[in-house]
Protein backbone atom coordinates (compact mmCIF):
# COMPACT_ATOMS: atom_id res chain seq x y z
CA UNK A 1 0.00 0.00 0.00
CA UNK A 2 1.37 3.38 -1.09
CA UNK A 3 2.39 5.77 1.95
CA UNK A 4 2.18 9.51 1.81
CA UNK A 5 3.25 11.68 5.02
CA UNK A 6 1.29 14.89 5.45
CA UNK A 7 0.96 17.33 8.29
CA UNK A 8 -0.37 16.47 11.35
CA UNK A 9 -2.63 19.45 11.48
CA UNK A 10 -3.99 18.31 8.18
CA UNK A 11 -4.66 15.22 10.25
CA UNK A 12 -6.67 16.85 12.58
CA UNK A 13 -9.32 17.87 10.00
CA UNK A 14 -9.83 14.40 8.48
CA UNK A 15 -9.73 15.59 5.41
CA UNK A 16 -6.85 16.12 3.15
CA UNK A 17 -6.28 17.61 -0.69
CA UNK A 18 -2.81 16.44 -2.40
CA UNK A 19 -0.98 17.83 -4.79
CA UNK A 20 2.35 18.40 -6.93
CA UNK A 21 4.55 15.68 -6.21
CA UNK A 22 2.10 13.33 -4.60
CA UNK A 23 -0.65 13.73 -6.87
CA UNK A 24 1.33 13.11 -9.82
CA UNK A 25 2.71 9.61 -8.27
CA UNK A 26 -1.03 8.99 -7.30
CA UNK A 27 -2.02 9.31 -10.62
CA UNK A 28 0.13 9.31 -13.32
CA UNK A 29 2.74 6.42 -11.34
CA UNK A 30 0.23 4.23 -9.29
CA UNK A 31 -2.91 5.40 -11.45
CA UNK A 32 -5.13 5.38 -8.58
CA UNK A 33 -8.53 6.20 -8.82
CA UNK A 34 -11.88 6.86 -6.09
CA UNK A 35 -11.85 4.24 -3.97
CA UNK A 36 -8.49 3.43 -3.95
CA UNK A 37 -6.76 2.64 -0.12
CA UNK A 38 -3.27 4.59 0.64
CA UNK A 39 -1.78 4.65 4.50
CA UNK A 40 -0.94 8.16 5.12
CA UNK A 41 1.42 9.27 8.36
CA UNK A 42 2.06 12.87 10.39
CA UNK A 43 5.81 11.57 10.91
CA UNK A 44 5.24 11.98 14.41
CA UNK A 45 3.73 8.43 14.97
CA UNK A 46 0.36 8.28 13.71
CA UNK A 47 -0.72 6.04 10.83
CA UNK A 48 -4.00 5.25 9.46
CA UNK A 49 -5.92 3.89 6.35
CA UNK A 50 -7.14 7.06 4.37
CA UNK A 51 -9.38 6.15 0.86
CA UNK A 52 -9.14 8.52 -1.89
CA UNK A 53 -11.97 10.45 -2.27
CA UNK A 54 -11.92 12.42 -5.59
CA UNK A 55 -8.47 12.87 -8.10
CA UNK A 56 -8.75 15.26 -11.01
CA UNK A 57 -6.14 17.27 -12.54
CA UNK A 58 -5.13 19.44 -10.09
CA UNK A 59 -5.28 17.64 -6.35
CA UNK A 60 -6.41 14.52 -4.77
CA UNK A 61 -8.69 14.61 -1.71
CA UNK A 62 -8.37 12.13 1.02
CA UNK A 63 -10.44 10.89 3.76
CA UNK A 64 -9.01 9.26 6.72
CA UNK A 65 -10.60 6.24 7.55
CA UNK A 66 -9.20 4.54 10.70
CA UNK A 67 -5.95 4.09 13.35
CA UNK A 68 -2.91 1.89 11.84
CA UNK A 69 -0.58 0.54 14.49
CA UNK A 70 2.94 0.09 13.43
CA UNK A 71 5.74 -1.46 15.64
CA UNK A 72 8.86 0.03 12.97
CA UNK A 73 10.06 2.31 15.61
CA UNK A 74 13.03 1.36 17.74
CA UNK A 75 13.02 1.25 21.47
CA UNK A 76 16.48 3.42 20.88
CA UNK A 77 16.95 6.27 20.78
CA UNK A 78 19.59 7.06 18.38
CA UNK A 79 21.56 9.96 17.28
CA UNK A 80 24.12 10.60 13.89
CA UNK A 81 26.73 13.03 14.49
CA UNK A 82 27.85 12.87 10.85
CA UNK A 83 30.41 15.03 9.28
CA UNK A 84 29.34 17.01 5.99
CA UNK A 85 31.06 15.09 2.91
CA UNK A 86 31.78 15.87 -0.53
CA UNK A 87 28.73 16.15 -2.83
CA UNK A 88 25.84 13.79 -2.55
CA UNK A 89 27.13 11.56 -0.12
CA UNK A 90 25.37 12.46 3.02
CA UNK A 91 22.26 11.82 0.80
CA UNK A 92 22.18 8.46 0.95
CA UNK A 93 23.55 8.72 4.83
CA UNK A 94 20.54 10.52 5.59
CA UNK A 95 18.13 8.01 3.45
CA UNK A 96 19.80 4.81 4.84
CA UNK A 97 20.01 5.99 8.34
CA UNK A 98 16.59 6.80 8.33
CA UNK A 99 15.49 3.25 6.94
CA UNK A 100 17.57 2.14 9.58
CA UNK A 101 15.54 3.65 12.57
CA UNK A 102 18.04 6.62 13.66
CA UNK A 103 15.75 9.05 15.41
CA UNK A 104 18.02 12.29 14.88
CA UNK A 105 20.41 13.23 12.28
CA UNK A 106 23.29 16.31 13.49
CA UNK A 107 25.29 17.06 10.41
CA UNK A 108 28.48 18.88 11.05
CA UNK A 109 31.64 20.42 9.89
CA UNK A 110 35.04 19.63 11.09
CA UNK A 111 39.04 20.92 10.74
CA UNK A 112 39.15 18.14 7.56
CA UNK A 113 35.81 19.02 6.25
CA UNK A 114 36.11 19.00 2.49
CA UNK A 115 33.54 21.85 1.05
CA UNK A 116 33.76 25.01 1.93
CA UNK A 117 32.31 26.51 5.17
CA UNK A 118 29.22 28.42 4.34
CA UNK A 119 25.50 28.27 3.92
CA UNK A 120 24.01 24.41 3.97
CA UNK A 121 20.22 25.18 3.75
CA UNK A 122 19.45 24.25 1.16
CA UNK A 123 21.35 20.55 1.63
CA UNK A 124 19.28 20.56 5.23
CA UNK A 125 16.35 21.06 3.13
CA UNK A 126 16.79 18.05 0.97
CA UNK A 127 18.23 15.69 4.06
CA UNK A 128 14.85 16.52 5.09
CA UNK A 129 12.91 16.16 2.16
CA UNK A 130 14.75 12.43 2.12
CA UNK A 131 14.18 11.61 5.47
CA UNK A 132 10.43 11.56 4.55
CA UNK A 133 10.79 9.77 1.83
CA UNK A 134 12.50 7.26 3.03
CA UNK A 135 10.27 7.06 5.98
CA UNK A 136 7.43 6.33 4.10
CA UNK A 137 9.46 3.53 1.90
CA UNK A 138 10.77 1.53 5.13
CA UNK A 139 7.04 1.86 6.94
CA UNK A 140 8.21 4.10 9.68
CA UNK A 141 6.06 6.24 11.47
CA UNK A 142 8.26 9.09 12.52
CA UNK A 143 10.60 10.78 11.13
CA UNK A 144 14.20 11.65 12.01
CA UNK A 145 14.95 15.28 12.78
CA UNK A 146 17.62 16.73 10.96
CA UNK A 147 19.11 19.71 12.13
CA UNK A 148 21.18 22.67 10.98
CA UNK A 149 24.64 22.34 10.26
CA UNK A 150 27.14 22.69 13.23
CA UNK A 151 30.44 22.64 14.17
CA UNK A 152 32.53 19.91 15.81
CA UNK A 153 32.73 21.60 19.47
CA UNK A 154 28.59 21.57 19.23
CA UNK A 155 28.70 17.52 19.02
CA UNK A 156 31.43 17.10 21.62
CA UNK A 157 28.88 18.39 24.07
CA UNK A 158 26.26 15.62 23.23
CA UNK A 159 27.29 13.47 25.32
CA UNK A 160 26.11 14.25 28.78
CA UNK A 161 22.80 13.82 26.87
CA UNK A 162 22.97 10.50 25.75
CA UNK A 163 22.97 7.25 27.97
CA UNK A 164 26.22 5.87 25.56
CA UNK A 165 28.19 8.16 23.47
CA UNK A 166 30.78 6.31 20.80
CA UNK A 167 33.12 8.52 18.46
CA UNK A 168 34.96 6.01 15.72
CA UNK A 169 38.28 6.66 14.67
CA UNK A 170 40.18 4.82 12.43
CA UNK A 171 43.14 5.97 14.23
CA UNK A 172 42.50 4.26 17.85
CA UNK A 173 39.75 2.63 19.64
CA UNK A 174 38.22 -0.06 21.38
CA UNK A 175 35.96 -3.03 19.56
CA UNK A 176 33.05 -2.87 21.51
CA UNK A 177 32.43 -4.65 24.96
CA UNK A 178 29.38 -7.32 24.72
CA UNK A 179 26.21 -4.97 25.81
CA UNK A 180 25.91 -3.88 29.01
CA UNK A 181 23.29 -5.13 31.46
CA UNK A 182 22.13 -1.89 31.93
CA UNK A 183 19.02 -0.69 30.05
CA UNK A 184 20.74 1.78 27.26
CA UNK A 185 17.69 3.94 25.75
CA UNK A 186 19.66 6.59 24.02
CA UNK A 187 23.03 6.57 22.18
CA UNK A 188 24.80 9.14 20.01
CA UNK A 189 27.32 7.77 17.63
CA UNK A 190 29.46 10.22 15.66
CA UNK A 191 31.71 9.92 12.62
CA UNK A 192 34.16 11.95 10.58
CA UNK A 193 34.99 13.67 7.30
CA UNK A 194 36.69 11.76 4.05
CA UNK A 195 40.02 12.90 5.79
CA UNK A 196 38.96 11.36 9.30
CA UNK A 197 39.34 13.18 12.95
CA UNK A 198 42.32 14.89 13.92
CA UNK A 199 44.11 13.66 16.97
CA UNK A 200 43.07 16.76 18.62
CA UNK A 201 39.12 16.48 17.79
CA UNK A 202 39.42 12.73 19.16
CA UNK A 203 40.76 13.98 22.33
CA UNK A 204 38.20 17.03 22.95
CA UNK A 205 35.78 14.59 22.51
CA UNK A 206 36.89 11.95 24.74
CA UNK A 207 37.20 14.55 27.10
CA UNK A 208 33.29 15.06 27.01
CA UNK A 209 32.64 11.73 27.79
CA UNK A 210 32.34 9.66 23.97
CA UNK A 211 34.27 6.42 24.08
CA UNK A 212 36.41 6.06 21.44
CA UNK A 213 35.82 3.01 18.87
CA UNK A 214 36.47 1.34 16.04
CA UNK A 215 34.82 -0.20 13.21
CA UNK A 216 37.26 -2.74 12.52
CA UNK A 217 40.53 -3.07 11.21
CA UNK A 218 39.58 -1.64 7.26
CA UNK A 219 39.77 1.99 6.52
CA UNK A 220 35.70 2.85 5.69
CA UNK A 221 34.50 5.32 3.48
CA UNK A 222 33.10 8.16 5.37
CA UNK A 223 29.33 7.15 3.93
CA UNK A 224 30.09 3.68 4.56
CA UNK A 225 31.26 4.50 8.56
CA UNK A 226 28.01 6.28 9.34
CA UNK A 227 25.70 3.77 8.36
CA UNK A 228 28.01 0.99 9.68
CA UNK A 229 27.97 3.21 12.54
CA UNK A 230 23.71 2.84 13.25
CA UNK A 231 23.48 -0.57 11.84
CA UNK A 232 26.12 -1.33 14.93
CA UNK A 233 24.06 0.71 17.33
CA UNK A 234 21.05 -0.80 15.96
CA UNK A 235 22.10 -4.23 16.75
CA UNK A 236 23.37 -3.96 19.66
CA UNK A 237 21.04 -1.84 21.63
CA UNK A 238 17.79 -1.27 19.30
CA UNK A 239 15.78 -3.63 17.41
CA UNK A 240 18.00 -4.90 14.11
CA UNK A 241 18.32 -8.32 15.43
CA UNK A 242 14.60 -9.15 16.26
CA UNK A 243 11.97 -10.01 13.84
CA UNK A 244 9.44 -8.57 12.33
CA UNK A 245 6.37 -7.57 13.99
CA UNK A 246 4.32 -5.81 11.41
Amino acid sequence: MHRVRVPKEQLRSGAIRLRGAELRHLRDVLRLKRGAHIEIFDGEGGSFLAEVTAIGASAADIAVKSAIERRSESPLTLTLAVAIAKGAKLDWVVEKATELGVSHVLPFTCQRTVPERGDFASRVSRWRRIAAAAAAQSGRTICPRIDEVADFSAIAQQAARHDRSLLFWERGGAALEPPEKRNVQSIVVATGPEGGFTEAEAAQAEATGFTIATLGPRILRAETAAVAAVALAQHRWGDLARGATG
